[in-house]
């Protein structure tokens, strides 16, 4: 059987294999992210919002923006990240509550329901209204490879798949969430879209769970934090006899 083999690592969370993430060019909030986080800490001043205990809390929170500009909050399936940053997470919940300028995403002329991903450092939002909120973040680097890591993650996330005990021709796509801690673990992977072949998508799972290498960890302001990640793979198998 050959196989070939697209990859491709995207730094963001996926709701669903039903429901998109924000079309390239467009902003889910009116004015832009510069205004839905001004809108952000004029409502935390408002509300008399208290800040976080712990300062390091970083989260990277999702909604469903509707089509007719309401919102949906995600269910965050990663439980141990979110309990560590729960903090920032309901600070972000709350103030959504309050926000009136979502806007939503239009595909093909169409007014439709998509993903919009915003990050949320309690720090930086608590400080000074006046300045911009403008977190400096480095992403995780796969092996500490450099430019090319991802195609090292691909080639080690490619020599763990067994392949060869499926037979069929078609084109899959898998979706993963996971997380890269701070200490530049991969954890808590979550398979957000499947083939429905349940074996199959063991394999998968198991796949990435054994890519042992560190990664260098994700910063704020140059601080490690958990980070999470989505990874969408697609391949097509071809049968040859």
């Amino acid at each position: 059987m050959k196989v070939k083999f697209l990859f491709f690592l995207l730094p963001f969370f996926s709701f669903s294999q039903a429901v998109s993430d924000f079309p390239d060019g467009q902003t889910p909030y009116v004015g832009g992210y510069d205004a839905y986080y001004r809108d952000f800490r004029e409502i935390i001043k408002d509300q008399n919002i208290k800040p976080c205990a712990n300062e390091a809390e970083f989260y990277q929170f999702t909604v469903l923006v509707n089509p007719d500009a309401t919102i949906s909050f995600v269910k965050d399936r990663h439980e141990k990240y979110l309990s560590a940053n729960k903090c920032a997470a309901d600070l972000a919940r709350e103030v959504a509550k309050y926000q009136d300028a979502w806007n939503p995403a239009v595909i093909n002329g169409v007014k439709q329901p998509a993903i919009a991903t915003f990050t949320i450092f309690p720090k930086l939002l608590f400080q000074n209204a006046a300045d911009a909120y403008q977190p400096s973040i480095t992403y995780p680097v796969y092996d500490n490879r450099g430019e090319k890591h991802l195609s090292h993650f691909s080639k080690q996330l490619k020599a763990n798949l067994d392949l060869q005990r499926f037979s069929w021709n078609d084109r899959f796509t898998v979706e993963a969430n996971f997380i890269i801690t701070k200490e530049g673990k991969l954890e808590d992977i979550v398979l957000t879209k499947k083939t429905g072949l349940e074996e199959f998508d063991r394999m998968i799972y198991y796949a990435f769970k054994r890519t042992n290498k560190r990664w260098k960890p994700a910063t704020v302001n140059g601080q490690p934090v958990d980070y999470r990640y989505s990874y969408v793979l697609s391949a097509r198998t071809e049968i040859e006899y």
